[in-house]
């Protein structure tokens, strides 16, 4: 038996692996067509993380800039769709949220490669928790609840983080003691 439950997603069906074939079929026949692309285009879209580089099992993406609170709404029920349909059509696991800092594409690969000591992030989150069960065994896999975070809809929280790089690229396993450059979304035929 497997369950994922993430405030308002919630499925059955255990995801696969993630695979080019399955994520392009995702990005062209829902991605790039849903309604909410036009009304949040004033923020850059990447693709960060291991998919397509290493070992993985869920898809990172991350809407770059500062949200506005009248935006607040649309973007919390379009984390709930692409994070929805990916499970329940595609068995895709996909991590979306919203990074406010850093707040580009050029800035995320510069930050996290910096070589600093600490990196300050702040985000927007559907969910505070998410919860995996798997052969009647619970596991937490997301808890923001530890960090400050501040309800600022019904359905999205903004998160402030302060990561430790050294410890953050270790607790990863990244290649090199390097976090991936993130791409933006439309450029994913790179990652071949």
């Amino acid at each position: 038996m497997f369950s994922l439950y993430q405030n308002r997603v919630y499925t059955e069906k255990p995801f696969f692996v993630p695979t080019y074939e399955l994520f392009k079929r995702f990005y062209k026949e829902y991605f790039i067509s849903h309604p909410s692309l036009k009304k949040l285009k004033n923020f850059e879209i990447g693709m960060c993380g291991r998919f397509m580089r290493g070992s993985t099992w869920d898809i990172d993406i991350r809407l770059l800039g500062k949200p506005n609170p009248n935006e607040y709404e649309l973007m919390s029920d379009f984390f709930r769709d692409i994070a929805d349909t990916g499970l329940n059509k595609y068995r895709l696991f996909i991590d979306i949220h919203c990074l406010e800092t850093p707040n580009s594409i050029k800035s995320y690969n510069s930050s996290f490669n910096s070589g600093s000591e600490y990196l300050y992030i702040t985000k927007y989150v559907d969910h505070l928790k998410q919860y995996v069960n798997y052969n009647e065994k619970y596991f937490k896999t997301t808890d923001y609840t530890k960090n400050k975070y501040t309800k600022v809809s019904d359905n999205l929280w903004k998160i402030e983080d302060c990561l430790v790089l050294k410890d953050y690229i270790k607790y990863k396993n990244y290649e090199n003691s390097r976090v991936p450059h993130m791409i933006e979304i439309s450029k994913h035929k790179e990652l071949i």
